[in-house]
C-alpha cells in the first residue's frame, strides 16, 4: 500500500517544527511496516532540498509553493492508495480534486480560527504580517475547510482536547478521532540531573515568547536553565542570544534534531522540567516527548490538562510561582513520573502505527501494506457515501 504524507513541512532541511516531526516519525514508523510512503511538502531549496530526497527511506517531493496553491499535478504523479494530510491545507483539496477514488484522510494537529490567526499575526515580524494574506488561503480558505468536510477521516492527535474547536472551525457534524502519533519512549527509567533543570525545546519565535523562559532564568539563578531551538528569523535569533549571553545559568544550544546524534532526547532525558511560555498552542509535541522521559510540564497553556495533571498550569504568566512550587519538595520528579506512566501506553511506536494500520485497513478493505488501487467504496467520515462527483 502507497500512502501520501501531505504537509507544510517536514523535519529535515532546516525546518523545525511538531508538524514536522510528527509527519517524519509517522513515515518511518509506517515504512517499518512495509508501507511505501511518500511525503509532498513545500521545497525548501535555500537549504539544499531537491524536488526529489529520501529521507529515511520515504521519498519527500519537495514542490514550489506556486504549485501546491494552484495545482493538483503532483498528487496524480504520486499515484497514492491514501493521501493523508497532515494538517489540512489547500494542498488537501488538491489531492482530493486531482484523485478522488483514493482515501483522503486528514489530521488537525492545530486546529486555529480567526481569533488564532489574529494572535499569531499580533507576535508576527513584518514580512510574515505582509504574507499573511497567502497563509490565510493556504490554511484558511473556504477550499481548505471544505477538504476537512469532505476527508473520510478526520483524525486529532489529542484525546479530547482540540475536538471542540476542529468542529466550530470546519463544522459540527464532524466526529474527530483520536489517534496517536509515535514519540520516543525510553527503555529504561533515565538518569536526571543532579541539580534542578528546566528546558525548553522550540522555535524561537515570538509567539513562543521565550523572553519570559529568560526572566524565569534571571529568577532562579541556581537552577540551569537549557533552550533547544532556535528562529527561522535570524534576526529574533540573534537577538535572543544577546539576551542569554548576559545570564549565566542560560545554555541555548542552537537546533537540536529528534532524529540521528545528537538527539533532543538526551535534553529531555536529564532535565526535570519542560517549560512552555507560548501564547497559544494544539497539543505541543514536545509536551508528549518530555512527559515521555519524566518531564514536569509548566505551561500557561495546558491542552489535555497536560500541565494541570503533569505540572504546574501558570496564570498570569507568572511562571516564577510555578517553578517555586514545582521544585519545593521535588514535585517535579513525582509529576515527571506520573506523565512518563501516561505516554508510555499511548504514544508509543507500536500503539501509534497499529492505530493508523487499523485505519487504513478500514478505509480502504485492505489489511496489509500491499497496494491496492482505486477504493471501491468509502464513507465520508460522518457516513455519507463518497461516490457522488467531486
Amino acid at each position: 500500500m502507497h500512502v501520501c504524507l501531505i504537509c507544510s513541512q517536514i523535519a529535515a532541511w532546516g525546518k523545525i517544527g511538531g508538524f514536522g516531526t510528527a509527519t517524519r516519525a509517522l513515515g518511518i514508523g509506517l515504512i517499518r511496516s512495509g508501507f511505501d510512503v511518500t511525503a509532498v511538502v513545500p521545497r525548501r531549496s535555500r537549504h539544499g532540498q531537491g524536488s526529489r530526497e529520501s529521507l529515511d527511506g520515504i521519498t519527500v517531493l519537495g514542490v514550489s509553493p506556486f504549485e501546491t496553491m494552484t495545482s493538483g499535478r503532483i498528487f496524480r504523479e504520486v499515484d497514492a492508495d491514501i493521501y493523508h494530510s497532515q494538517e489540512p491545507t489547500i494542498a488537501t483539496r488538491w489531492a482530493q480534486k486531482t484523485m478522488p477514488d483514493r482515501v483522503h484522510i486528514v489530521t488537525c494537529r492545530d486546529p486555529r480560527g480567526w481569533r488564532d490567526h489574529i494572535l499569531e499575526l499580533s507576535y508576527a515580524n513584518s514580512r510574515r504580517r505582509l504574507l499573511f494574506p497567502i497563509s490565510a488561503l493556504y490554511e484558511a480558505s473556504p477550499w481548505t475547510k471544505e477538504s476537512v468536510r469532505r476527508a473520510d477521516a478526520v483524525l486529532t492527535p489529542a484525546p479530547s482536547a482540540l475536538d471542540d474547536r476542529i468542529r466550530a472551525i470546519y463544522g459540527s457534524s464532524i466526529r474527530p478521532r483520536f489517534v496517536p502519533y509515535p514519540v520516543d519512549i525510553p527503555a529504561t527509567k533515565p538518569v536526571k540531573s543532579s541539580e534542578p533543570s528546566v528546558l525548553f525545546v522550540g522555535r524561537f519565535d515570538p509567539r513562543k515568547r521565550l523572553e519570559l523562559f529568560l526572566e524565569l532564568a534571571r529568577t532562579f539563578p541556581g537552577v540551569s536553565f537549557t533552550a533547544v531551538g532556535m528562529a527561522h528569523n535570524e534576526t529574533y535569533d540573534r537577538r535572543l542570544r544577546r539576551l542569554a549571553k548576559g545570564i549565566a545559568n542560560v545554555r541555548l544550544t542552537g537546533f537540536v534534531s529528534r532524529f540521528g546524534k545528537p538527539n533532543v532526547t538526551d535534553y529531555y532525558a536529564t532535565s526535570w522540567i519542560l517549560a512552555n511560555t507560548s501564547a497559544r498552542e494544539g497539543l505541543p509535541y514536545s509536551f508528549v516527548e518530555a512527559a515521555a522521559y519524566g518531564n514536569a510540564i509548566l505551561s500557561g497553556v495546558d491542552p489535555e490538562n497536560f500541565a494541570s495533571r503533569f505540572g504546574y498550569r501558570v496564570t498570569g504568566d507568572d511562571y516564577a510561582e510555578g517553578l517555586r512550587w514545582l521544585l519545593q519538595d521535588e514535585r517535579c520528579k513525582e509529576k515527571g513520573q506520573a506523565a512518563a506512566e501516561f505516554v508510555a501506553g499511548t504514544w508509543n511506536e507500536a500503539n501509534c502505527i497499529s492505530r493508523h494500520l487499523e485505519l487504513y485497513a478500514e478505509l480502504t478493505g485492505q489489511s496489509g501494506p500491499q497496494s491496492t488501487g482505486p477504493t471501491p467504496s468509502r464513507t465520508d467520515g460522518r457516513g455519507g457515501s463518497l461516490m457522488a462527483p467531486r
